[in-house]
């Protein structure tokens, strides 16, 4: 399970994110292995968008998870993509990408890829 407290602690150590940036901890539950990454928000959303384009239509939610778990054992060369596919999670289960961009905005957010499920969301504050 992702644990809150030692994210806030281990992000307590950086630096604070540039303004129109996100802040993205990435997390793989079985290997213990974390990567943070600071990203500008305007190529981020270009690059969900595109995620979103190529998907087509319907719940490609497991498309986008198997895609994830792939990018994550190739290593931190992937990044980028993790955290599109991540937006992508987020639309799906949110609906709205002015709403999932407001969210992702507010809040550092975290992908947990577990041995059953990924989940997207919020570091608890």
């Amino acid at each position: 399970m992702f644990d809150d407290v030692a994210a806030r602690r281990y992000l307590a150590g950086l630096a604070p994110v540039a303004r129109g940036s996100v802040r993205w901890l990435i997390y793989d539950d079985a290997r213990q292995w974390v990567s943070v990454v600071d990203g500008e928000i305007a190529p981020l959303r270009e690059n969900c968008e595109q995620v979103l384009r190529a998907s087509g239509e319907g719940d490609v939610r497991a498309s986008f998870i198997d895609a994830i778990r792939e990018f994550l054992a190739e290593g931190t060369d992937y990044t980028p993509q993790i955290v599109a596919l991540s937006c992508a999670v987020l639309m799906q289960s949110i609906g709205d990408l002015d709403a999932v961009f407001a969210q992702i905005q507010s809040d550092v957010m975290a992908t947990l890829v577990q041995a059953e499920d990924v989940v997207v969301r919020p570091v608890a504050t």
